[in-house]
């Protein structure tokens, strides 16, 4: 067996063949961000142009806009669950109801929501559910003139795509958002979600989302973010950094070209119709908002009708991001699975024709460079060891290499931090743009490897079989503030 590693890992033909892969699969990737780089600061002008002709005090002063429901599931969210209704509760939108899905929470976060809104109960039974989901046991509703639009559902466990089904399923809405009860969402956030439906009048927007935020360390007061605070701790401070490159130089490019095939489950709002049309959210995988969406896509591709993917730059939407590393490969472990997932239901659309550019461009994308990427780079280190260890390696090429590489990487993000501080107001002092700079330098060192082994942590278990669901994520709760 040895003999054969050996003969494999010195092989001048393996040597230069793993060189010009790795090369290749490098050109193309960087040659995407600098394409994400173009599209996204094209997308962000339009955007902002297009804000001036229809703005916000417009929007809530008309009287024929559409309806929306916020679906927020919640599960053993009693430590925060107070402060995140009171921030939904605060949104300002003339016709919008919330419905906060209680999905067979342990804790005491149902007694908690009954104690401090003053819910009553009622009976269930007459909800029409056009999505299976596992049994709603009974309807809270507020005896508080203050929040009568406040629903709470209390239903067996079915986890939070089922929970989502469920408030889709009791919505009388037009559309539906769905977000998280533990998110805090800016109070003209519908407002400016619902623009693009507003707008658009030749193709249906299918899927509208805003940007995601990270607040921990932030000052919360009656539910709405008061002080944006940089995290203290270095794994929260860099997603902030990592977030801000994802979303900016990722999504707002994909939308530029209609090739946006993610909303985030965070906050994402939906035609109510077409979501009950392909059958709501898919409970069996961990990766229900990346489902969904495609599956709309491919619904409206079928139908051969026009439509759009929209997103947001700006961040409408704040959460509390995995504090540690532990939380943090639990995480990113759950989103790999459910990215393996997708694909394998999808598998369908790699380069058919019949879905047009999802089918030929969007989605091998997703194959070769979401999920194929961490594979590449763990086998980029065992061949580099490999390599090594037999003396293969020219280290200073290597070293020249790798340090270009790592600039490059350093100078995308550099970039996406400077166009989001240049056109959002939320990260203007200077000591802030400089810890965030820093951050960035820090990632490649100190994050990304934690990254890589969340991934393949995800892709082990799925292909050995081993059966792991959400998980949980163990949350500090928000700094809040009640002066």
């Amino acid at each position: 067996m040895w003999s054969s590693f050996e003969s494999f890992f010195s092989s001048e033909v393996v040597f230069l063949t793993a060189n010009y892969f790795f090369f290749f699969y490098g050109i193309c990737l960087m040659s995407i961000y600098f394409a994400g780089v173009f599209l996204a600061n094209r997308a962000i002008a339009r955007t902002k142009k297009k804000s001036l002709f229809l703005q916000v005090n417009d929007i809530v002063s008309a009287t024929d806009i559409p309806s929306v429901s916020v679906i927020a599931p919640a599960y053993n969210e009693g430590m925060t669950i107070i402060e995140n209704v009171k921030s939904l509760l605060s949104i300002q939108y003339p016709y919008y109801e919330l419905i906060l899905v209680n999905d067979g929470s342990k804790d005491d976060s149902l007694e908690k929501l009954i104690r401090e809104f003053d819910l009553v109960r009622s009976d269930a039974t007459f909800i029409t559910q056009p999505i299976p989901t596992a049994t709603v046991k009974y309807i809270y509703r507020s005896r508080d003139s203050r929040y009568t639009h406040l629903t709470v559902l209390d239903k067996n466990n079915g986890g939070r795509a089922d929970a989502l089904n469920a408030g889709i399923n009791f919505a009388t809405s037009e559309l539906v958002v769905c977000t998280d009860a533990d998110c805090i969402i800016e109070q003209d956030a519908l407002l400016k979600m619902v623009r693009p439906y507003l707008e658009e009048g030749e193709k249906e927007i299918i899927a509208c989302g805003g940007g995601i935020g990270i607040a921990n360390d932030s000052v919360i007061r009656n539910g709405v973010l008061k002080e944006l605070r940089l995290p203290e701790n270095l794994v929260p401070m860099v997603q902030v950094v990592e977030y801000i490159r994802a979303f900016l130089l990722g999504r707002m490019a994909w939308s530029e070209i209609n090739g946006l095939m993610l909303v985030s489950g965070a906050f994402g709002m939906y035609p109510r119709k077409r979501v009950i049309e392909v059958g709501g959210f898919d409970a069996k995988t961990v990766g229900e908002d990346l489902e969904l969406c495609i599956r709309l896509r491919s619904l409206m591709e079928e139908l051969k009708l026009p439509y759009k993917v929209v997103y947001l730059p700006e961040t409408l939407c704040w959460t509390e991001g995995p504090p540690d590393y532990k939380i943090l490969i639990k995480q990113r472990d759950r989103w790999a699975r459910g990215l393996w997932e997708t694909l394998k239901i999808h598998k369908k659309l790699f380069f058919n024709p019949k879905y047009r550019y999802m089918g030929i461009f969007y989605f091998p994308y997703w194959l070769f460079f979401e999920f194929g990427a961490p594979i590449i780079e763990f086998l980029g280190i065992i061949f580099i060891i490999a390599f090594a260890f037999f003396g293969m390696i020219n280290w200073p090429m290597a070293i020249l290499l790798f340090t270009a590489v790592y600039l490059v990487g350093c100078i995308f993000s550099t970039a996406a931090i400077f166009m989001y501080v240049k056109n959002f107001d939320h990260y203007k002092k200077p000591k802030q743009v400089v810890e965030l700079c820093l951050a960035a330098y820090l990632e490649p060192f100190l994050y990304h490897p934690v990254l890589v082994y969340g991934q393949m942590l995800g892709y082990y278990k799925k292909i050995f079989k081993i059966k792991s669901g959400w998980g949980t994520m163990t949350r500090k709760g928000f700094k809040v503030s009640e002066s």
